[in-house]
């Protein structure tokens, strides 16, 4: 846990929380040791006008800028829809990119790209995307004839343990093995275009077990679920680059800090959640500053390939997300269950 706090004490929304906890132990001790008006009056005006520039610095963190033409690269998104997802899209478009988001249901994912299009002046396709059906996937890899950047993205939460059309936990089976077997099969593209593939973790991983199976095959809990899920995002990153680096791949992982109206918890409406929410307004960052570290890793010369990110930086992961043992043994259950679920596909 010390390690864990040592790390989240580097990131942006955890300054900005110490710095609200310091106001709020302020304010109380005004309240109820400074027996002057004036002086109160002075701290609520200073807390008005200063407070919130001074956190919206704190919270916003590193942003990032490029000014590549992306002009005949083609780059997939995956849970575009909404939050960072759907900003990076946006974002990798009117760098001229062709941008491919995968989102559940086929009119949904049309009427979300002409909606991208329209906000970017950029070519934006949507094809139907389904993560928690493994067909699904692989009907959506044999529409793409080309890719430079893959970005995943897409990430849930459950609050209760559900299960996706394949049988697999619901949040282990959309934010890994779906986008495990989607890179998977389109690996032969991006060896042949030196592309880029992107993994969008989370902080969260920290919290995970040394001595997880990643199958929750007992008892379930939400958070322990996503920040294995998340650990699995780094250690596939990792057994990427070690596999495939020599061939051109450039594999990346991240943290893009908390984020406001994040979709992530839209399937889980826990007192937990309300509490999370609430602070997230406080101390988190805009979706537009969510997903700087996302295009920093997708485009930046300075992302280094293999490596876990987070405010625009190289940064720390536990200590067992740069296990290369449990890299190797994650691929092998992963493609275990990938060949076990797609044997009729």
């Amino acid at each position: 846990m010390a390690f864990s706090l040592k790390i989240a004490l580097k990131e942006p929304e955890t300054k900005s929380a110490l710095f609200v906890f310091g106001n709020i132990l302020l304010f109380i001790f005004i309240i109820f040791f400074v027996h002057s008006g004036t002086y109160t009056f002075i701290y609520i005006i200073i807390q008005i006008f200063i407070f919130r520039i001074i956190n919206e610095r704190l919270r916003s963190g590193h942003s990032y800028t490029s000014t590549k033409n992306l002009n005949n690269q083609t780059v997939i998104v995956t849970g575009a829809a909404s939050g960072i997802g759907r900003m990076t899209a946006i974002e990798l478009a009117k760098l001229h990119a062709r941008v491919i988001v995968g989102i559940r249901n086929q009119m949904r994912a049309e009427r979300v790209a002409q909606e991208l299009s329209k906000e970017s002046n950029g070519n934006v396709i949507g094809y139907n995307l389904d993560l928690t059906d493994l067909a699904s996937v692989k009907a959506f890899a044999e529409k793409i004839d080309k890719v430079d950047i893959l970005i995943n993205n897409a990430g849930v939460i459950k609050e209760h343990k559900e299960f996706t059309k394949d049988g697999l936990e619901s949040t282990f089976g959309t934010n890994h093995i779906g986008h495990f077997y989607l890179t998977q099969l389109l690996l032969p593209l991006l060896i042949k275009s030196n592309g880029r593939i992107v993994n969008v973790s989370s902080q969260g991983h920290v919290y995970a077990k040394e001595n997880t199976d990643f199958i929750h095959s007992n008892s379930y809990d939400p958070f322990r679920a996503v920040s294995e899920s998340k650990l699995a995002n780094i250690l596939h990153v990792n057994e990427l680059q070690r596999r495939y680096g020599n061939q051109g791949i450039k594999a990346y992982s991240l943290h893009p800090g908390g984020v406001r109206t994040t979709g992530l918890s839209r399937d889980n409406k826990s007192y937990k959640m309300l509490i999370i929410s609430l602070l997230s307004k406080i101390i988190s960052k805009s979706i537009r500053q969510g997903a700087m570290t996302t295009l920093y890793c997708a485009l930046s010369d300075e992302a280094q390939p293999g490596k876990y990110h987070s405010n625009c930086r190289v940064a720390q992961p536990s200590s067992i997300a740069y296990d290369s043992k449990k890299a190797r043994e994650l691929w092998e259950l992963s493609e275990k269950i990938i060949n076990e679920k797609t044997k009729h596909l």
